[in-house]
This record gives structure tokens, sequence and C-alpha cells, in this order.
């Protein structure tokens, strides 16, 4: 009767060690998502940013080419040169949208959540060396 009693407590603590470290692994998946989660959103915010802040740059460049080119072909022409350029930069990134925006994002996510697959085949390289 002692021994099932004894098998029985140590079932039992051997299910609330195992829900424990569930519970545990759970966490620390959680904390891992947030923080990838984060580091995600800064840098789409910080690429969101300078897109926007290079548009206005090349915006107001072209605007000021427009102008100097206004005196020797007239407003309609040099708007029309604008217009052209804005258009050619536009065939540019359909053609190169896979090097420009697949790419880096595609690398951007891979890096962001599977650097722990890299640290662990680190880890496995380091000890076939030794």
């Amino acid at each position: 009767m002692a021994d099932k009693t004894d098998s029985n407590n140590g079932f039992q603590k051997l299910f609330i060690d195992v829900k424990d470290f569930v519970d545990l692994k759970i966490d620390y998946l959680q904390v891992g998502l947030v923080e990838k989660l984060t580091r995600l959103v800064a840098k789409l915010l910080i690429s969101i940013t300078s897109v926007i802040i290079v548009m206005a740059i090349l915006f107001y460049l072209l605007f000021a080419l427009a102008y100097a080119l206004a005196p020797t072909l007239g407003f309609i022409a040099s708007y029309a040169i604008i217009a052209g350029i804005f258009f050619l930069i536009l065939v540019i990134v359909l053609v190169f949208r896979k090097e420009l925006i697949v790419n880096p994002l595609l690398k951007l996510m891979v890096d962001l959540f599977y650097d722990e697959t890299k640290n662990l085949k680190n880890d496995e390289d380091d000890a076939e060396t030794l």
C-alpha cells in the first residue's frame, strides 16, 4: 500500500514538474516573440521614415530641376521631363522589385525569426571541432 502512494506522489510530482516546464517554455516563447516583433516594428518604422524622407528630398530636387529647366524649355516641358523621371523611377522599382523589396524583406524576416537556428548550428559546429 505504501508503494502505491509513493508512486502516486512521484507521478504527481512529475506531472507538476512537466506542467511547470511547459509553462516556462511558453513564457520563454512569448518573450522571444515580443522581442522579435519589437525589433521588426522598429526596423519597419525606420525604413518607412527613411523612404518618406528620401521621397521628399527627391520631390524637392526634381521641382528645383523643373524650375531650372523652365527658362530654356518652358514650364510645361520641364514638368513633363520631371514626370518622365518619376515614371522611369517607377519602372525601375517595378522591374527590380525582387532585388529592391522582396529579397531585403525576406532576409530581414529570416535573420529576425531564425537567429536561434543559426546559434544552434554554430554551437553544433563548435562541438564538432572539439
